[in-house]
């Protein structure tokens, strides 16, 4: 406890926590107000035409095949209670794409900060036991991403609360989809912290670990979904292959907090959990046995 202490200190006493909660709230907000414009829409749409039958086209040259898709996505866009679902699920995990990647560059940062500032030779004399040093660092990681998780959630329940409210429907937040979502959402932060130390010891300059993390977490998601994505169109077209993009840790992080099954093949929100979790332990453990073997000067 006296470790952990000693690193929520570090984070207080600089200017780097509030940075990145800044961060974390602009986004937040951002999103926030994109997913209450599209739920508004999606909800309007699904109550004005609840009533409506599907009628199959006439006179075209769609196939069965093509006809069932057409009923489908007729019955999925006016479904109202699942359209009311998916759009509590979105507004109340709002923020969490930019939101855990900070938490990911906090989590790296406080491992990289021994370095950059080197206090690090102090740090292991003072606590020569290494393995409770780095535990220490991946706690405090985790009580940081709860923090953001809790702050950024206050606002979106608060938010969505108030625009469910002025649409005329409950809140949603009796509905096992959406309390899992944020349940979800919650777990997805801690573990993203986790991955932020690990990749600090990975890579113990400050400037690279963070452009690395950044780099790898923004461009790499749309770079394996987009690859994903072309092998299913253009060569093997099976619903594994664009599941399989849940490999990647920030595509897992989206599979976690989706309230259902869609159109377009996603695996289970357990899939994306577990794959997550995978690398948290991979990470943690890796992180732990180099910083106990790892020379420190």
């Amino acid at each position: 406890m006296a470790l952990i202490r000693s690193e929520l200190m570090k984070i207080r006493t600089t200017n780097i926590w509030w940075l990145f909660g800044i961060g974390v709230l602009f986004f937040t907000g951002i999103a926030l107000l994109i997913w209450i414009f599209q739920g508004d829409m999606e909800i309007t749409n699904a109550a004005r035409n609840a009533s409506e039958v599907f009628t199959p086209p006439r006179g075209g040259n769609a196939s069965p095949a093509e006809a069932e898709m057409m009923r489908r996505q007729w019955e999925y866009s006016h479904d109202i209670n699942r359209v009311l679902h998916v759009t509590a699920a979105q507004i109340y995990t709002s923020g969490q794409f930019f939101g855990v990647m900070f938490v990911m560059l906090l989590g790296a940062i406080l491992f990289t900060n021994e370095f950059h500032h080197q206090t690090a030779t102090a740090t292991f004399l003072t606590s020569p036991q290494r393995t409770k040093v780095i535990l220490s660092k991946f706690a405090t990681a985790v009580i940081a991403a709860a923090f953001f998780w809790l702050l950024t959630t206050a606002i979106n329940v608060t938010a969505g609360s108030i625009f469910f409210n002025a649409k005329g429907y409950p809140s949603q937040l009796g509905e096992w989809p959406v309390i899992r979502a944020i349940l979800m959402n919650g777990l997805a932060f801690g573990l993203w912290g986790i991955l932020g130390v690990g990749l600090g010891v990975l890579i113990r300059n400050q400037i690279g670990a963070v452009l690395t993390g950044a780099i790898a977490y923004v461009i790499g998601s749309q770079v394996v979904t987009g690859v994903f994505q072309l092998i299913y169109f253009l060569w093997i077209q099976k619903d594994w292959v664009i599941k399989a993009a849940v490999l990647w840790p920030s595509v897992a992080s989206q599979v976690m907090v989706s309230p259902e099954q869609t159109l377009i093949p996603i695996p289970q929100w357990w899939v994306g959990a577990l794959v997550l979790v995978g690398y948290g332990l991979v990470f943690g453990i890796i992180g732990t046995l180099i910083t106990r073997k790892r020379d420190i000067n």
